[in-house]
């Protein structure tokens, strides 16, 4: 009996020292980014941090989200379970909860790098706002105030404090002269900082979420300044694809009550024109932004200007960050993973927002730094809902069974290796009404759109190689090809 208690005693310690031995983990989420960084080729917006954690990671030029939609997507990462697994679309309280009653199996990745041996800690936005459980992380996270997505100042002339505005009442920019911790984000990073120095026991895996540049545009003026956006920065395919069904660029089909209060309500029949008028309402239902009808330039100019501005504010609140890990000489034995939730549309395909399963709305940067592991950059294609299997590869730690993702290990080791021939994701219309199911593959996407009975009502088919915008629907002149990817989906 005593052996058998000594040999328990000497697992548990052994255990223990694992754990100590494993990498330590930062993960860095930034909600709404598209690829519009300097590190991906795009020098509009200044982002040094951004570029400065580029040039120690690998860099994935091709990478996916699963759902183009805050809880969707962040719910599909943190369980690793593909969104139609899941079955949660929207963003109503009682459909996650039915889902984590029947699937407690599914042990969403806070919970077991805690189980793991991991100091697990959550700031700002990881779980989709108000779906995070506290017991699953080491401490409740430090998430801001209820609705702090909402977060604006109260009276720019004499900027005093911050409130949560109303959702109806809310501008669609600001940028007050004020420091980077007047607002949440700057905040919560002098939080993170602070907890990075404290000494510890276990190896820590720390989750930090930005809402920016997510809506509204709510950045210092200092960040304001760095930007003067031109009619270059517009878009140039402001036209829905040539061929494409409403249903799959129309992102504002699930603002009809919006629409309802602010007097412009959902034209029923929808038709293409109607379509384009009130595309994107996410960001038309903000105060400034216009309800109905086309967005003048200068109007244009002023939302690119703020979600510039809201990039950099979030740049240099990474930079914060990195600048820790590199005083306190932890970067030695720090994994660096940063990913945004999904893409956002700015103006192309008259669509402001995410919402849709087209290139724009779905890629994301995604850039992973090992310690060890050379830096680089990979055309391999990547997903969100490898990011669970992936950490779990890097530190050692066991991946649960019910994993749908796949790790990314060999692609960080060798650039040139690919884990996935492509990458699937779908994006549910009118509450659930219909169903966009689609394929990314290497050179083409095709999207199979089918109604509540399973029934095939439109397809989708782009080659990317020779239209990377997506401009004109393919699919009735390759219905072959089409065929062979719709197979994938199966």
């Amino acid at each position: 009996m005593k052996g058998l208690l000594l040999g328990l005693v000497l697992l548990f310690c052994q255990g223990f020292i694992l754990a100590d031995d494993k990498k330590n983990i930062l993960m860095i989420a930034v909600d709404d980014l598209r690829p519009m960084l300097s590190c991906y080729g795009d020098k509009r917006i200044s982002t040094p941090n951004f570029d400065r954690l580029a040039d120690s990671a690998m860099l994935f030029e091709r990478a996916y989200c699963n759902y183009a939609k805050c809880g969707a997507s962040r719910m599909s990462l943190m369980t690793g379970l593909m969104p139609d697994t899941i079955g949660v679309y929207t963003h109503r309280d009682n459909d996650i909860e039915k889902f984590r009653e029947s699937r407690t199996d599914a042990v969403p990745m806070s919970r077991w790098f805690r189980e793991a041996g991991f100091e697990v800690r959550s700031f700002g936005k990881i779980d989709h706002d108000g779906w995070a459980i506290s017991s699953d992380w080491s401490k409740p996270p430090f998430a801001g105030r209820d609705g702090e997505m909402l977060e604006v100042v109260e009276a720019l002339s004499i900027p005093t404090k911050t409130i949560i505005a109303d959702r109806a009442n809310c501008p669609v920019a600001q940028s007050p002269d004020v420091d980077d911790d007047f607002l949440f984000a700057g905040r919560m990073v002098n939080e993170v900082n602070r907890l990075l120095a404290e000494p510890r026991e276990k190896p820590f895996f720390f989750a930090v979420g930005f809402r920016r540049p997510h809506l509204p545009f709510v950045a210092p003026k200092r960040y304001y300044d760095l930007h003067q956006p031109e009619e270059s920065w517009l878009a140039s395919n402001t036209n829905p694809p040539k061929g494409a069904p409403v249903l799959a660029w129309f992102n504002s089909d699930g603002y009809g009550g919006m629409m309802k209060k602010v007097g412009d309500p959902m034209p029923n029949p929808l038709t293409r024109d109607d379509a384009i008028a009130l595309n994107g309402f996410e960001m038309r239902s903000y105060v400034g932004a216009p309800v109905h009808g086309e967005i003048p330039t200068a109007k244009q100019l002023d939302l690119l200007h703020g979600y510039a501005a809201c990039v950099s504010y979030v740049d240099a609140q990474i930079g914060k960050i990195l600048d820790q890990i590199d005083e306190l000489e932890l970067r030695e034995n720090t994994i660096i993973m940063l990913w945004s939730d999904h893409g956002w549309h700015l103006g192309e395909m008259s669509t402001w927002g995410k919402m849709t399963n087209y290139e724009i709305s779905t890629r994301i940067p995604f850039m992973v730094s090992v310690p060890g592991l050379k830096s680089g950059r990979t055309s391999s294609l990547a997903a969100l809902i490898d990011v669970y299997p992936t950490l779990c590869d890097l530190t050692g730690v066991e991946a649960p069974e019910h994993l749908e993702g796949l790790s990314l290990v060999p692609v960080l080791e060798n650039e040139g290796a690919s884990v996935r021939e492509v990458v699937l994701h779908l994006y549910a219309r009118y509450n659930g009404a219909f169903m966009g199911h689609a394929v990314r593959a290497d050179r083409f996407r095709y999207v199979r759109w089918t109604n509540r009975q399973g029934k095939v009502v439109e397809q989708e088919l782009y080659d990317l190689q020779s239209d990377p915008l997506e401009t004109v629907n393919i699919v009735a002149d390759h219905p072959e090809l089409a065929q062979n990817l719709e197979a994938m989906l199966d």
